[in-house]
């Protein structure tokens, strides 16, 4: 068995992965979900799997700078800033006490679920507080086999897997905020109140938590005839142009490659958005924004979702 770096109450003496103490591995548990929805918890001890030090890629992304160069001009402008995608690392050990047999049953169950033909999957970081964050991944590298006396034995294995991430931000936890009529003209939130053609469901301060730009999902239940959507904090409007009944709910997704319009779930409602309309993101930090819906009753509500997207974990 060879000597893997870990937490030891005896410097001179380290000790094999299941003789480590669980009290002694102070770190965010972290696993990896498939796209069957089967996690595997890379820190759990008790049950053979360790996260040994070494992780990479957990914080921020390299960024993409185009730029313009002008003839007998010194330097250069900034057309774009891009963030790019990246990869992790994480140093892994896991092994079976009890057989080989389980061993190999293991190591198998993790190479079936780490297939990345089989779709994106996710880590997921959960600090000891409860807070976590997750990011999209695909296995690349780290499985391969490698039986060498320090990588492998009867019934445990050391390597490092490596995930490719498309999208280089960790998503916090949906945060939500729903505008409606409640009988008495007041709103819920507790928000202004306009008579006439449109009503003015709601301007409210919205505080990004995140590291960069979040992309809300808009639902809207009607009755509406339309309804405008304003972020005055970055001067973008979405505007939506339909004649809605009570029963009818229209979401809207403005979520980077995935953005749809749609009438419950079917209909698509592109054209039904005004020319000059922008699906717009949340600024990080302090965000003012503004509601105002035609033809809404009591039964008329707005709800807001989005997931705070961060360069760390």
């Amino acid at each position: 068995m060879p000597i893997l770096v870990a937490p030891t109450t005896n410097p001179g003496e380290p000790q094999a992965p299941w003789e480590w103490p669980q009290r002694l591995i102070e770190m965010p548990k972290v696993s990896f979900t498939d796209p069957g929805g089967m996690t595997t918890m890379f820190t759990d001890w008790e049950r053979g799997w360790i996260l040994q030090p070494g992780a990479k890629g957990l914080d921020m992304p390299s960024y993409s700078i185009a730029q313009d160069e002008s003839p007998g001009i010194d330097g250069y402008e900034v057309r774009q800033v891009r963030a790019q995608g990246k990869a992790i690392t994480l140093p892994i050990a896991f092994w079976a006490n009890d057989s080989r047999a389980a061993y190999k049953a293991r190591r198998r169950a993790l190479i079936r679920s780490l297939n990345p033909k089989r779709g994106q999957g996710t880590l997921t970081l959960t600090e000891p507080d409860g807070a976590s964050r997750s990011i999209g991944v695909r296995y690349t590298d780290g499985m391969e086999g490698d039986e060498s006396l320090d990588a492998a034995g009867a019934r445990w294995c050391i390597t490092a897997l490596v995930f490719a991430v498309p999208s280089p931000y960790w998503i916090g936890g949906e945060v939500s905020t729903t505008w409606k009529t409640v009988v008495g003209g007041d709103f819920y939130p507790f928000l202004p109140f306009t008579v006439g053609d449109s009503q003015v469901l709601g301007s409210v301060t919205v505080d990004n938590d995140g590291d960069d730009d979040a992309y809300p999902i808009w639902t809207i239940k009607g009755p509406a005839t339309s309804a405008t959507l304003t972020n005055h904090t970055t001067g973008q409007t979405l505007v939506l142009t339909r004649t809605l009944t009570g029963t009818d709910t229209v979401v809207i997704d403005t979520r980077e490659r995935r953005q749809t319009a749609l009438l419950n779930g079917v209909t698509n409602l592109w054209p039904n958005l005004s020319d000059t309309s922008t699906l717009w993101p949340l600024e990080p930090d302090r965000n003012e924004l503004t509601l105002t819906v035609a033809g809404s009753t009591t039964a008329t509500s707005v709800r807001m979702t989005y997931q705070p997207r961060y360069l760390a974990s």
